[in-house]
């Protein structure tokens, strides 16, 4: 399960790195009509294309794609301009966004129906490489995520509603809590404890004992471009960050930062 979902993930990351780091406007879009959703639970345009609403994360169980489709109904028949964001992925899917065709076209309050499906709680939000600009519009319109138990289930409050797939908050410092959310996307928090850098990947570690908690693992590439923003060994001790991302690795206590946008520093 866990291999074939990062398989998905890796997979639509280098078609959204070549696009431009401002977000796709209706400049360079084209006018499509929604016709629904195809057989693997991906966009369906009129002309037969299929597109990756880029934004989402794959949807991960029976739930989440039964809560997707319900909301897009609203939407099926309606015009709209296609931005793409790279070219189409091994399954002929187009990433792109989808964007009002007429000013006044409603799309719940939001720029795009990835942020429209996003603050109805229809789907999970997973930052795009490259696309910073996006992410934060994305990242604004997703609900607040909510805290999970050590066993990984949600509270159930009356706000639950608005919240279905609003993603738990995990205590990195929790390795019960972390296993329990194996092959998922989370939100981790947790103060770090030590940086352990090596020569391809950089450790950063929410406890000093191994097996204890988590750690976030960031490649060469982005622990680089971290340093480029200020960011060191030293000044990250101590304190507080939250990453979005699938928990993996052997002992479940690892989780991958895939771009920038997918870390925050709390404190």
């Amino acid at each position: 399960m866990i291999p074939a979902f990062l398989a998905v993930m890796a997979a639509t990351a280098p078609a959204t790195r070549a696009a431009d780091d401002a977000c796709a406007t209706v400049e360079g879009t084209e006018l499509v009509r929604l016709a629904g959703l195809d057989r693997h639970g991906d966009l369906l345009l009129a002309d037969g294309r299929s597109v990756r609403l880029a934004g989402l994360a794959p949807r991960q169980n029976d739930a989440e794609r039964e809560r997707f489709a319900a909301q897009l109904v609203r939407w099926h028949g309606q015009a709209f301009r296609l931005a793409p964001l790279g070219a189409p992925d091994r399954w002929g899917r187009v990433p792109a966004r989808l964007l009002a065709a007429e000013a006044d076209h409603a799309l719940a309050g939001q720029p795009d129906l990835a942020a429209a499906l996003l603050t109805e709680g229809a789907a999970l939000r997973l930052p795009e490489p490259g696309l910073a600009a996006c992410n934060e519009i994305w990242r604004k319109a997703e609900p607040r995520p909510v805290t999970a138990s050590r066993t990984g289930v949600l509270p159930a409050t009356e706000e639950r509603k608005r919240d279905a797939v609003a993603l738990p908050v995990i205590d990195g410092h929790d390795a019960a809590a972390m296993r329990a959310q194996a092959g998922r996307i989370v939100v981790v928090e947790g103060r770090v404890a030590a940086v352990g850098e090596r020569a391809q990947r950089t450790y950063l570690n929410f406890e000093r004992r191994r097996g204890a908690g988590g750690s976030i693992v960031l490649s060469r590439a982005l622990w680089r471009e971290l340093q480029r923003g200020g960011w060191t060994a030293s000044s990250l001790t101590g304190k507080r960050v939250r990453i979005r991302g699938v928990v993996e690795g052997r002992d479940g206590l690892l989780i991958e930062a895939e771009t920038r946008s997918a870390l925050e520093l709390i404190d």
